[in-house]
């Protein structure tokens, strides 16, 4: 949510994360309900209701309860690597684009 804020207006990260706390975070919390029924949603329509029996027992488990603690910092470590991947990426396939456009003639 800060590169969120930056790219919205607010450069500075310190800046971007009190915007984030102040703005962001309760924003959303007030509208977490509907997140949830969202979320309910896409589950039931994507799995049977045997499925979804069996993962809600699954997070009554220890290592259920640890995956969902753990969420926030999963998810934000394959940001993190999904970004830097592609970082890594860039140079190849910008040469790739680059030289593929010009065998089709697509350049000026």
């Amino acid at each position: 949510m800060v590169g969120y804020v930056q790219q919205a207006g607010v450069p500075d990260r310190e800046k971007a994360n009190a915007v984030v706390r102040e703005v962001v975070l309760p924003l959303m919390s007030d509208h977490y309900d509907e997140l949830l029924a969202i979320t309910a949603q896409s589950f039931a329509q994507a799995l049977n209701p045997a499925d979804l029996h069996a993962i809600s027992a699954f997070y009554d488990t220890p290592a259920g309860r640890a995956l969902l603690k753990a969420q926030p910092q999963l998810a934000q470590a394959q940001v993190n690597g999904i970004s830097q991947w592609m970082a890594r990426l860039a140079p190849e396939l910008q040469a790739k684009v680059a030289a593929t456009a010009k065998a089709h003639g697509w350049t000026k």
